[in-house]
């Protein structure tokens, strides 16, 4: 791209500064003056570049619109507003779920229609849904939404195997098992393994390859976009979009954006417009505004600021789903440092080890799948008015410090990472988790162990150890769920446990102790403007917006509530994107 003079470069630089963070704290109107409504005023843009389709994002939604658009023979031009391509997806671990797959098929395992969107419904819609209705007890726009991501997943998936690089085999547990999804084992669930795929790069040495098997998701964007040179699709980093640009008929034709020069630019989209932008984890005043529960950040890519929030608002869009998102803990310290934490606490390692709240007390089965676990978090207690959750204290002993180290929050053997407290005794490690707390009360509301913290903590501990070594944890049913035990084989191998539940392993009666502070995060946020089954963006009578499309993130997601298995996010992302992409090349061109 041609560079700038120094005073422009300088003056761009600041401009665009300014926009991103009217932009990140939800205030648009430091940006006001360059919305396109105004360039439109004085006439029609001057385009400085112009494609069929422009799309927003270059993760795996954005990836796969690109795919069908040019499949379809249309051009394309893909905007990333980061100096590098990915997004949230290229930080993920590249599972995708797949109802009804190739696999499964191949195993001779039957994924039926109504089975499938009874499990999707259940956990989507949980306190609306009706087995015995029709539409499963949801609205006809919700069903149909669901339903478009079954009969269309397995199709999309096949077109990418047979057209890209892309070759899938399913998520293997450490025992050699397909992963269960997980709700594997409540009454709606018909096939309990399988749905959840990887992408095979075993025969690529360059690639990141988990150790049971499959890639990275910056493998999965690799597989997908071998042959990007030969179609015409250009990929631009560091393009930040500031909003979309109409005709004289009110139809979407472009975008304003921001790349740098000391003003925005207009991009011409001669057929349509496609967000796969994310979504809103580091915009904190959309969070606060509208999530469920206080989130300290999360995984997401650094450029889930929301920004299509309010572009699609001004365009006329409705929102939807926007108090859930794809939960995950977070090291408290570590956010706190940075919004955009490495990675989420996945599946909580080690077997001596348990999760407590200020009081002392567990709060949640710690072996739950993530998206569940976080939520415990959000519990808001009315007598003492407070969120006893809000934080949640991980500890840990000796043994599972050694056998689990490495695996996230715990540190690697000889690693000394900030975050993780430690105490010779539990008096020791409790005065030193308050010393912590009193260097990030400000961010905490000042928050405090209760001064019985000790006392309740070594009941806690007697309680737990004996339900260790019975191997029943009757307060959080820990251990009895199939994920859970397939979580724990990621690294029970190295840690041989006698007792009957492979999740628990009385904590020792003797120090050292160690602990980390955590509170909830996200993958990504999950709402945004509502779309139909070709992922067209909804205004408020439910009708289209003319050539404004979506998916991913930065949608309402047909998962409302659910995380319904491993691959949850991104196999309803790489379908509707798809989808949309597909919609969008065959709008009529536009002169």
């Amino acid at each position: 791209m041609k560079k700038n003079t120094a005073d422009a470069g300088s003056d761009a630089v600041r401009s665009r500064r300014a926009v991103l963070k009217g932009l990140a704290a939800g205030s648009f109107a430091a940006s006001a003056s360059l919305l396109p409504s105004q360039a439109e005023a004085a006439g029609t843009p001057t385009w400085v570049a112009e494609a069929d389709v422009l799309i927003v994002g270059s993760g795996v939604a954005g990836t796969a619109a690109a795919l069908a658009a040019t499949s379809r023979g249309a051009s394309v031009i893909i905007l990333e507003k980061l100096p590098f391509k990915g997004g949230t997806t290229a930080k993920s671990g590249g599972v995708f779920w797949i109802p009804d797959n190739a696999w499964l098929k191949g195993q001779g395992v039957a994924d039926t229609r109504i089975d499938a969107l009874r499990y999707m419904v259940r956990l989507a819609h949980p306190q609306r849904y009706a087995a015995s209705d029709p539409l499963l007890g949801i609205s006809q726009a919700e069903f149909d939404l669901i339903a478009a991501f079954y009969d269309n997943a397995s199709r999309v998936l096949d077109t990418l195997v047979a057209t890209t690089g892309l070759k899938l085999v399913p998520w293997m547990t450490w025992e050699g098992k397909a992963y269960p999804d997980y709700y594997s084992d409540i009454p709606e669930n018909t096939v309990h393994r399988g749905r959840s795929l990887v992408p095979d790069v075993s025969g690529h040495p360059e690639r990141v390859i988990w150790p049971n098997n499959g890639g990275s998701g910056d493998s999965l964007l690799w597989a997908l976009q071998q042959g990007f040179d030969k179609l015409p699709i250009q990929l631009l980093l560091d393009h930040a979009v500031l909003d979309v640009t109409r005709d004289g008929a009110g139809a979407i034709n472009g975008l304003m954006v921001d790349r740098g020069d000391a003003a925005p630019v207009a991009f011409k989209a001669k057929r349509a417009v496609v967000f796969a932008s994310g979504g809103f984890t580091h915009n904190p005043e959309l969070a606060r505004s509208h999530l469920k529960g206080h989130i300290w950040g999360g995984c997401a890519a650094p450029g889930s600021t929301g920004d299509f929030i309010a572009i699609a608002q001004r365009a006329g869009a409705v929102l939807g789903n926007m108090s859930h998102a794809w939960w995950g803990q977070v090291p408290v310290e570590v956010a706190l440092k940075t919004r955009s934490v490495p990675v989420d606490v996945w599946s909580t390692p080690g077997d001596s080890m348990i999760q407590v709240n200020r009081h002392g007390r567990r709060f949640v089965n710690e072996k739950i799948q993530y998206n569940e676990r976080t939520q415990a978090h959000f519990t808001w207690d009315p007598v003492k008015g407070e969120y006893p959750n809000l934080l949640g204290f991980m500890i840990w002993d000796a043994r599972t410090a050694k056998h689990y180290a490495g695996y996230d929050p715990i540190p690697a053997a000889n690693a000394r990472l900030d975050q993780i407290i430690e105490g010779a005794t539990l008096e020791a490690l409790a005065a030193n988790i308050e010393a912590r707390l009193t260097k990030i009360a400000s961010h905490t509301g000042g928050l405090k162990l209760d001064k019985d913290f000790v006392k309740t903590l070594r009941g806690t501990l007697k309680r737990y150890n004996a339900a260790a070594k019975k191997g029943v944890d009757e307060d959080y049913a820990r251990g009895q769920a199939t994920i859970e035990i397939a979580f724990q084989f990621m690294n029970a191998a190295k840690a041989p446990n006698p007792y009957p539940n492979i999740t628990m392993h009385p904590i020792a009666d003797a120090g050292p102790y160690y602990a980390v502070i955590l509170g909830a995060g996200t993958l990504d946020t999950k709402g945004g403007p509502v779309i139909n089954p070709q992922g067209q963006v909804l205004d408020g009578q439910s009708r289209p917006i003319p050539r404004l499309y979506a998916a991913g993130n930065c949608i309402a997601s047909p998962a409302g509530a659910a995380y319904w298995a491993g691959g949850g996010t991104i196999g309803p992302a790489m379908t509707f994107g798809y989808l949309a992409g597909a919609a969008a090349a065959v709008e009529p061109v536009r002169t």
